[in-house]
């Protein structure tokens, strides 16, 4: 019964050998299988990569226009929603075909008649500028874009400053550096009450009416 088992075995194993060395792969099938394996394992980890980069970058959009649309719709709405009714007025600076302009716009709560007053007082000041030292204006930069916004310290005048007078005080060299948000800056004027240079003050003590 033994010999009999023993012969047996040995058929079996003559024929799982003969069944292992018939479906032996090659060395060259061999390395198109690993190939494969690894190509698909590459594939899976790109695809997961491009599916997370995809919408990082979605992310990233939404916030960046979400960003925009905030700063555009806060500027549009700088003058009417933000700084009324505390400003008395607006005041507009800004150069075209390189000459200087202002402009004074009221508020909603302002008359002509006190617009007017506050041009007669701006040529009385001037008037006497050439006899006695001008204060400086103060005031907070409370904006800044492409277009600049400075609160006056008693916040009865809101400067809008326009990007080419900003360039051109740049270029002139009358625009301290490093400025942001929240400074606190002085103007310089020349007697006919135009804006030649901006100071940045690191007191915000400073900030008196």
């Amino acid at each position: 019964m033994s010999q009999s088992n023993n012969n047996f075995d040995d058929k079996l194993n003559q024929l799982y050998k003969k069944h292992k060395s018939d479906n032996q792969l090659s060395s060259q099938e061999k390395k198109q299988l690993i190939a494969k394996i690894n190509k698909d394992k590459y594939l899976k980890k790109l695809d997961w990569i491009n599916t997370f980069q995809i919408s990082l970058a979605s992310v990233a959009l939404f916030t960046l226009f979400g960003l925009l649309f905030n700063q555009r719709d806060y500027q549009n709405n700088i003058e009417d929603t933000v700084y009324n009714p505390e400003n008395a007025i607006i005041e507009v600076h800004y150069l075209e075909n390189n000459t200087y302009h202002k402009e004074i716009k009221p508020t909603e709560q302002k008359t002509k008649s006190q617009i007017a007053l506050q041009q007669a007082s701006e040529k009385l000041d001037r008037s006497q500028s050439n006899l006695k030292n001008k204060k400086q204006f103060k005031g907070i930069l409370i904006n800044k874009a492409d277009n600049w916004y400075i609160e006056s310290c008693n916040k009865e005048v809101l400067v809008q400053i326009n990007a080419s007078l900003i360039n051109q005080l740049k270029r002139n060299n009358a625009l301290d550096n490093n400025i942001i948000q929240g400074d606190l800056l002085a103007f310089k004027h020349n007697s006919n009450g135009e804006i030649i240079a901006m100071i940045k003050s690191d007191n915000l003590l400073q900030c008196q009416g």
